[in-house]
């Protein structure tokens, strides 16, 4: 074969193969370049667990399923607990998410009572060395005996207080019984200590809790969003704040100042007002209280 031959044939080789493979590089690099970069969300739950608390913590789950880039989230909590439905809301839909996407979590100051019913939702959880973590168990505010007279009148024994005071502590014994055993069962084996005394209610500080295996690890935020992106299987992401965006979608360029709980504690001397009631919640001052 004439060399000029040789040229002739290796010039209509590539002229079928070189274009189709040029092709196929560029749509790769295009679909590369235009692809959604994966994220790992951001939900803080920074304050009393409330309506009010619960439902922007709601709305940040449901940002998480509507945004297709992100594949995990970060649950970042600094709060003393709360309400009890409330918590248990929050909880429960945490959970429905941690079957769609990984839910990792992060401890900043405190996640105590509620917030550390919450942060079982959560696995593995992150915290600090000096976190206050735990504080499991229930309290309540129990109405006086209201008596029937002339000026009210009910139509039944317990219509003025929906109870009795044993069916009230029944009722007590039912939520803390129910609190336990979701730590035990979000926590298993890794549990260190025994139901006897979890229910004593004592906080412990991250590194303890550690130990007692409250929480997984003692690290940082970042550490968190980076095991949350490699349970979701990304490298390359952006850490979207889930609480901006739906704050943004709720209330766009308007001021947002959410309206406190009723029992918010008083910022300068820590004591709160609350009405009777069952509580998740972890107060330094409770003399502050009715």
């Amino acid at each position: 074969m004439s060399f000029c031959n040789f040229l002739k044939k290796l010039g209509k080789f590539l002229l079928w193969v070189v274009p189709p493979i040029c092709l196929l590089v560029g749509v790769w690099f295009l679909g590369y370049f235009m692809m959604p970069q994966p994220a790992v969300g951001v939900i803080r739950l920074d304050t009393d667990i409330w309506s009010g608390s619960a439902q922007l913590v709601q709305y940040q789950i449901e940002a998480a399923r509507k945004d297709s880039r992100i594949k995990a989230v970060v649950l970042q909590l600094d709060t003393p607990g709360g309400e009890v439905v409330a918590t248990q809301n929050i909880y429960l839909e945490l959970q429905k998410l941690r079957q769609e996407m990984p839910v990792v979590g992060s401890i900043d100051t405190m996640a105590a009572s509620g917030g550390y019913y919450a942060a079982m939702a959560a696995d593995p959880i992150y915290a600090r060395p000096s976190s206050s973590v735990g504080n499991v168990g229930v309290w309540a505010f129990v109405p006086g005996d209201l008596a029937v007279n002339d000026e009210i009148i009910a139509s039944g024994p317990f219509k003025l207080t929906g109870s009795n005071r044993e069916e009230f502590m029944r009722e007590l014994e039912g939520i803390k019984r129910e609190f336990l055993g979701t730590v035990s069962s979000q926590r298993d084996e890794r549990l260190k200590i025994s139901e006897a005394e979890l229910s004593q209610g004592l906080l412990y500080l991250g590194r303890d809790a550690a130990h007692l295996g409250l929480v997984d690890h003692i690290g940082s935020h970042t550490e968190a969003i980076e095991e949350a992106a490699r349970q979701a299987g990304i490298s390359n992401y952006e850490v979207i704040d889930l609480q901006t965006l739906a704050i943004e979608a709720l209330y766009g360029d308007l001021y947002f100042e959410q309206e406190p709980w009723i029992g918010t504690a008083d910022p300068l001397t820590g004591e709160r007002t609350l009405p009777y009631g069952v509580y998740l919640l972890y107060d330094a001052r409770i003399r502050g209280v009715p």
